[in-house]
């Protein structure tokens, strides 16, 4: 009778195997969690981007409208609204026909580049390998 009680008493151990498994399984799912992660991360910090051109082309507008201009503006700076803009993870151009957001070191990948397209209103990523693999156009308006 005392040999079954002790019996039932003992612990039992994972094998080396057992916890080798378990090591596997913890990988498989941290390798499937950090990438969504990382692509919500920078899927928000896109929509911040896309909030700070928003403003910029607003501005532009208004700039172009003001009295006596009839022109976009050539530089962020005539503009007046550095207060007003995040500028966290993207730097921010004007040219002629857009409104390019060419990421910093903050955003993870620098150097990325999405645009906002003046003449025909839409929303683009950089044709370049970069580009495309650090924004989703799906994230993009």
């Amino acid at each position: 009778m005392d040999d079954q009680v002790t019996t039932a008493t003992k612990k039992r151990q994972f094998t080396l195997i057992e916890l080798l498994m378990i090591l596997m399984l913890v990988g498989i799912i941290f390798t499937l969690v950090i990438p969504m992660v990382e692509d919500r991360r920078n899927n928000e910090r896109v929509v911040e981007a896309i909030k700070d051109i928003t403003i910029i082309r607003e501005a532009n507008q208004q700039f172009r409208e003001g009295p006596g201009e009839g022109f976009y503006a050539f530089d962020i700076s005539q503009l007046n609204i550095d207060d007003m803009l995040e500028m966290n993870y993207f730097t921010y151009t004007l040219t002629d026909t857009a409104i390019v957001a060419t990421s910093t070191e903050d955003y993870g990948v620098e150097g990325a580049q999405f645009y906002y397209d003046l003449q025909y209103r839409q929303w683009r990523v950089k044709d370049s390998e970069l580009s495309r693999n650090a924004i989703d156009p799906n994230w993009l308006p």
